[in-house]
């Protein structure tokens, strides 16, 4: 059931937090009468910076937007060294992001909306840069400089915001050129052999008609992990180049045209987890593990070292062995063009037309010094698009916003895998590898031959195979939009919103044999027996798929309507007080599942929707040196689009995992936000965070650490992976004159309670909860023309991961950690 009813008091699990939100109210609306009597100089000098945004296409101050959002602006961005959606996570509560490679980026709000290694399902978090939505979530895999500001905003958006919006949108908005002239630089060179780069200029090229802004950046640092095997290779590093150029039209006092050119290229050795042991010697029901990863290396000769001793992989360190890894390959590039037409009535009528590319290439390898087999990505996304909007001047009765959206988009997917030499001594059966690596049953019962040729078939049984499987995934979509402000009076305001998307999308799906390696007869293999012939082609069978052309999957025609229904009411101009209940909609996919031949039938995957309910304190309190925000919400996501797992109807006692529509998954919690500038004195204090419950409705996922055959284990009313329920963020920053300059000082804490990270919830996924603190120190010159700082990040160098993944058959347990300490020299300069 989804009705207002379910928001009754008795239905929160939370009700104290409802209290507290009334008590906030309560509090605000007395304090607020008592600033009433301040005078305006005592305003100016206590008051904190006013937050300008643009969610809902305007500018207008964050505290009087309806919404749960949280704003990181220019200075913090620039002290903080903010320039990524990964960075945002410690200053804005209730956002995850995810992803060790750009194909792998996911972001998700409340706990919900990841959408994993999957080149056809688009994400419930829209990322929009400079008024253009990312189609394809890993082109979020990005450094940006130059930023203004980044708006996170939490709730369905897509009346106004965004495609595919239905949990929330990151917003983040740039520098536009300016007719004044400045230029700025910023090098950083610190542990792990970091260095980076920074320079940006602006001016005008023709007086107040045109003018220019050019931004660069490099970004270098050395990653916490060194592969012994390739000398000198640095794993989980930084390696980016980037670069911005913008123009700035003003051909009127009505009409500006911004053009944006941008160009990244990042390749980073950043697409593995590392080995930290081979798991449990039982599995939990105390079943004895015979086959793991280590004991398939021991157990067979062939991995043996030189001296004859077994091969012993490094396990728990910071140093491994890789033959086959290499780095993500990540060129992206775009151009976008808005228009703003300001027409006689003070209307604005808005055109922004934007195009994107992105390539990617990646090769994942394995866990050994084996050339076993390599699997990874090469992948080809762009994205054409149109936004035509029309919005009306601010009213005393009404104002409103209309718009049209459009959107062609393709993403071109080829997953390859390529086996080498030592992939036949891996992959083998134990019949198999004794057959032809020790000749045991080759010549008949009680006869063993001598090995050499069956060793050769062994190396040759997959040596050279290269296949891949390839997508092509494309969308058509079209949509209207709107939204209307009713201020029905000077205090209370009603806003509607509706949109509605018609989209068409294509999928198609081929296997192909690029290469088929040794051909395995008698005539190559002369000595070999039949039954070794047998077990080498077996072994090759079981890995390679056999080829197909192009076979077209169900398309897709949908009809989608999100809509929002929002009151607000000023209690007076510090206090706001908003409610709302809103829809949103994520359109559906089509699916190929693993192993998809010829004769099988693609899977459509429904649209996701979400709904929405928020009510919510916004207020500036005690001579506005104190903001105060909270939020209550609750979302309820049907048909949610994930990953579950199910009993193969051809064999009862395999589960097989594949793209579903989950039944449900509910986030409900708490989110607030707090500043508070001390009167005269240069200390600011912050704090936000959330408490929030993101549970399964129904779910049901392969049951961890049990032996075979695997199990469904029901995870329903549990909490999601990956959704902490608690965050909190807190910083100081204090600034005082310092001996003719400028001294500032900051710290921040950024805490997650311990969740699991992986949908088994397998003990060896859970991450326990963990404590992040930043700072630094800086002196900048009375003139603000020059500044040297020195800044820190995981100061007391907790220890905590990224990623966990379980134990398998062939595979440790695995993690990717989080930055160890990192201490830095940073230099700004302005021109």
């Amino acid at each position: 059931m989804s009705t207002f009813a379910q928001l009754s008091l008795p239905t929160w699990r939370s009700s104290s937090a409802l209290i507290a939100l009334l008590a906030i109210a309560s509090a605000a609306t007395r304090a607020a009468a008592e600033d009433g009597a301040a005078n305006d100089e005592t305003l100016a000098a206590a008051a904190l910076d006013e937050v300008v945004v643009t969610a809902r296409h305007r500018l207008e101050s964050a505290q009087d937007v309806p919404l749960a959002i949280s704003v990181i602006g220019g200075p913090t961005l620039e002290r903080d060294d903010i320039k990524s959606v990964w960075d945002v996570v410690e200053k804005a509560p209730n956002i995850q992001t995810v992803g060790d490679n750009a194909r792998k980026v996911s972001i998700s709000i409340r706990g919900i909306g990841r959408n994993g290694a999957n080149d056809s399902a688009e994400g419930s978090v829209s990322t929009i840069v400079d008024g253009v939505s990312l189609y394809y979530a890993g082109q979020a895999w990005a450094d940006y400089v130059d930023l203004d500001r980044i708006e996170v905003l939490r709730g369905p958006q897509g009346t106004l915001l965004g495609k595919n919006s239905t949990l929330g949108a990151v917003n983040i908005v740039t520098r536009a050129p300016s007719f004044e002239p400045e230029s700025s630089y910023q090098i950083e060179i610190g542990d792990r052999k970091t260095l980076q780069g920074r320079f940006s200029s602006t001016g005008a090229i023709v007086e107040d008609r045109l003018a220019f802004r050019g931004s660069f950046v490099v970004d270098r640092a050395n990653g916490l992990y060194e592969n012994t095997y390739q000398t000198g290779e640095s794993w989980n590093e930084k390696n980016r180049l980037g670069g911005r150029v913008q123009f700035l039209l003003t051909p009127s006092d009505r009409i500006t045209n911004r053009t944006i050119v941008d160009y990244l290229r990042s390749e980073e050795r950043v697409n593995l987890s590392f080995p930290l042991s081979d798991g449990p010697a039982a599995f939990a029901d105390g079943t004895p593990r015979t086959s793991t990863y280590l004991t398939l290396l021991r157990n067979r000769r062939y991995f043996d070292n030189a001296d004859g001793t077994p091969y012993q992989p490094v396990l728990g360190t910071r140093e491994f062995e890789n033959a086959e890894a290499r780095p993500q390959q990540t060129n992206q590039h775009g151009i976008s063009d808005q228009l703003d037409w300001t027409l006689g009535n003070g209307s604005t009528l808005t055109s922004i037309t934007a195009y994107r590319h992105q390539n990617f290439d990646i090769k994942n390898g394995g866990q050994t010094k084996f050339y076993i087999g390599n699997g990874g990505q090469q992948l080809w996304n762009e994205q054409l698009s149109e936004e035509l909007r029309f919005s009306s001047p601010v009213r005393e009765k009404l104002d409103y916003q209309v718009g049209l959206y459009y959107l062609d988009a393709r993403v071109y997917s080829d997953d390859p895998t390529y086996f080498g030499e030592d992939a036949g001594a891996w992959y083998a059966n134990d019949r198999q590898y004794d057959l032809l690596y020790n000749g045991v049953g080759a010549g008949g019962a009680g006869v063993t031959l001598a090995p050499g040729v069956g060793r050769e078939l062994l190396r040759d049984s997959l040596k050279g195979m290269y296949q891949s499987s390839v997508t092509d995934a494309q969308l058509t979509s079209f949509a209207v939009f709107g939204q209307l402000n009713w201020h029905l009076t000077d205090a209370f305001t009603l806003t509607f919103g509706a949109r509605d998307t018609l989209e068409d999308k294509t999928n198609r799906i081929r296997q192909e044999l690029d290469r088929d390696g040794k051909t395995l007869t008698a005539a190559n293999y002369p000595g070999a027996t039949p039954q070794q012939l047998a077990a080498a082609q077996a072994i090759r069978a079981n890995r390679i798929d056999d080829p197909y052309d192009w076979i077209d999957g169900e398309p897709i025609d949908e009809d989608t309507v999100s809509w929002l229904v929002s009151p607000t009411y000023h209690i007076n101009d510090r206090v706001m007080l908003y409610a709302s209940a809103a829809q949103g909609v994520k359109s559906g996919f089509i699916y190929f599942p693993s192993g998809f031949g010829p004769g099988d039938v693609s899977t459509t995957i429904a649209p996701e929707e979400s709904l929405d309910f928020e009510l919510g304190i916004k207020s500036r309190l005690a001579n506005r040196r104190l903001l105060l925000n909270a939020n209550l919400y609750r979302t309820e996501v049907q048909d949610y689009q994930t990953s579950v797992a199910y009993v193969d109807p051809r064999d009862e006692t395999t589960v097989l995992t594949r793209w579903e529509n989950a039944d449900g998954v509910t986030a409900q919690g708490v989110e607030y936000d707090l500043s508070y500038g001390f009167d005269r004195v240069g200390l600011t204090l912050t704090l936000n965070g959330s408490y929030n419950l993101a549970e399964f409705e129904t779910y049901f996922t392969t049951c961890p650490d049990l032996p075979p055959p695997a199990r469904l284990c029901d995870l329903s009313g549990k909490q999601v992976h990956g959704a902490p329920k608690r965050q909190i963020n807190a910083g100081v920053d204090y600034e005082f004159p310092l001996a003719g300059t400028h001294g500032r000082v900051w710290i921040n804490s950024s805490y997650r309670s311990g969740t699991y990270l992986s949908a088994s919830q397998s003990p060896y996924t859970y991450q326990p909860a963990y404590n992040v603190v930043s700072g630094g120190v800086a002196v900048t010159t009375r003139n603000e023309k020059y500044e040297i700082a020195l800044v820190g990040r995981n100061l007391t160098n907790e220890d905590y991961a990224i990623t966990r993944n379980t134990y398998g058959n062939t595979s440790a347990v695995s993690w990717i950690e989080g930055e160890d300490r990192y201490l830095g020299l940073r230099f700004r300069g302005r021109l």
